[in-house]
């Protein structure tokens, strides 16, 4: 059985009162997974919702038949998962543990009519799902993998650029393998995009260390709040 000071852990849990805390707390039960160790698998029934306290574990759905897995994200210490299929009747996804991990685990009936019924833990998850919603209709609407890559790269120019002369200078050395595993492509498709886009002149390398026009920057990437809010994590093996 979980206590209060594992679910003011969870991020997901600001704003709650001490007594919610202490109403909630009972609800969730701390489970302990050995490192690659599966927590469940896409098609088995939808029966629980999870958060981490402690290490890292994968979300991955399978591919089509000719693919390895894909990874769809890396969750962390402090944050939920789970929470979008709540009401589906299987899981959409599969978990695994990337670490050696400990976890609360919510019932789903729990979930839905104790926990949502506390606003300031239902404004976050509905905030989750608000963000989770923004991305898959952008990628909906924008299609191939060079928006994904725009994306990243807006990403690092806030993080890491430096603006001259109408360049943003990438002050982190990229490597096309670990970009491919970040954003879910296959290492040929990120060699073509870069490829591209150094013969149309928008991106360069020095060493390294990417060039890419600002002007062309601004006109692919529309809507910059999204570009922001994306976590580009790679998995810790």
């Amino acid at each position: 059985m979980a206590d209060p000071a594992d679910l003011k852990a969870i991020e997901f849990f600001a704003g709650c009162t001490e007594q919610e805390l202490r109403d909630l707390a009972p609800l969730c039960r701390r489970v302990s997974y050995r490192k690659f160790q599966p927590i469940y698998n896409e098609g088995e029934g939808s029966r629980k919702i999870h958060a981490v306290l402690k290490g890292e574990v994968v979300l991955h759905k399978l591919g089509d038949g000719t693919r390895e897995p894909v990874r769809l994200a890396v969750v962390r210490a402090g944050e939920m998962f789970g929470f979008g299929e709540a009401m589906l009747e299987t899981y959409y996804t599969s978990a695994g543990a990337a670490t050696a991990c400990i976890l609360l685990e919510i019932g789903r009936d729990d979930f839905v009519r104790r926990f949502l019924a506390v606003p300031a833990f239902r404004v976050q998850v509905v905030r989750a799902l608000s963000k989770i919603a923004r991305y898959l209709v952008d990628k909906a609407a924008r299609g191939s993998g060079l928006n994904d890559l725009a994306l990243y790269l807006q990403a690092l120019s806030g993080e890491c650029g430096e603006n001259r002369m109408g360049k943003i200078f990438i002050r982190k050395k990229l490597h096309q393998p670990e970009v491919a595993s970040l954003l879910n492509l296959s290492r040929e498709h990120v060699t073509r995009l870069f490829a591209r886009l150094k013969a149309e002149g928008v991106v360069d390398f020095n060493r390294g260390y990417p060039i890419i026009d600002r002007a062309w920057l601004d006109r692919v990437v529309r809507d910059k709040d999204l570009a922001a809010s994306i976590q580009y994590r790679d998995a810790p093996f």
